[in-house]
This record gives structure tokens, sequence and C-alpha cells, in this order.
């Protein structure tokens, strides 16, 4: 393929997938979301995690153990300081020390995403997107998040809705 052709074609691919995106950033959620939890990230040895939810998912759950729709929740997923040796840092706590912010992950809950999704993998009414941390949209296999949130059922498809507690 000609580069000017394989030039457009990833062009257009990119813009498709721009299309397929139904959760935005919030610009603004430092400023107006709750920072409910930050911690060491379970899933990945070498990461740091800070969470945030607006003001309906810290409304808290329901009587059904589910957060409202219209939750969103956006995570700073952080490298972590390393040693000379390649080991990870750790403070006198034994919590990791937070380096470069990596990537901004956002689930928002929307009543009808479950049943519009196009992924074969089902994860409630609830909805992935990545963002790199200029704001723009990160190439993440978007599957791979559903896929780690998928059999968390019994808490709403997420790993830490016990830490959000109504305001």
């Amino acid at each position: 393929m000609k580069p000017i052709v394989l030039a457009l074609a990833l062009a257009a691919s990119v813009g498709s997938l721009a299309d397929d995106v139904r959760v935005d950033l919030p610009k603004d959620y430092q400023q107006t979301f709750v920072e409910y939890l930050s911690l060491d990230r379970v899933q990945n040895p070498d990461q740091f995690i800070r969470l945030f939810a607006n003001k309906t998912a810290m409304q808290g759950k329901n009587d059904q153990g589910d957060l409202p729709d219209g939750s969103v929740l956006v995570a700073e997923v952080y490298s972590v300081k390393k040693n000379a040796d390649g080991s990870v840092q750790h403070t006198a706590l034994n919590r990791r020390v937070k380096d470069k912010l990596l990537l901004l992950a956002v689930m928002e809950k929307q009543a009808g995403f479950g049943e519009t999704s196009s992924s074969p993998i089902k994860t409630g009414d609830w909805d992935f997107a990545a963002y790199k941390p200029n704001g723009e949209l990160a190439p993440k296999n978007l599957d791979e998040c559903r896929a780690c949130h998928a059999p968390l059922t019994d808490a709403d498809f997420l790993f830490s809705i016990e830490h959000i507690l109504p305001q």
C-alpha cells in the first residue's frame, strides 16, 4: 500500500474509533469531582491510582447496590518510582511512590449503554474510555477494561464501590 493511501486509511480508522467513543473526559473533574480513593494499583505491581467520582456517583448505592445512572468515575493511573536495581520504591508505610501520570481512565453509567454496546463483554450500563494525560484519546483496547470489570457483578462492576460513600 502506498504511504499516502496507508495514511488516509489510518486516519479514517482513527476517526471512526473516535466516533464510537461515548464517554468523555470531564475537563474539570479535579475541581468538581470527589477524590474518594488513592492507592497502590492492585492489578499492576508498578502503578499507583487516584479515583474521582462525580456528585451523582457520590450519592452512593441504591437499594440494589448499584450507583445511579449518570455516575462518572475518573481514574488517574500513574507509574511509580523505581530504585536503581529496578525494584519499586516504597515509603515507610510500604506504599508505592507515585511518579508520572500515564493514563486517564473514565467509566460512565447511562441507561441503555449496556444494550447498545458493540462489545461482546458486558458490564451493565457502564462504558469506558481512556485518555492520554493531555486529554487526547489513548489507543487502548477497552475490552481489556471491560473484561477486568465484568466479573464484578455484585459490586456494580466496580472494584471500589464500598469506598463511595454518600455525601
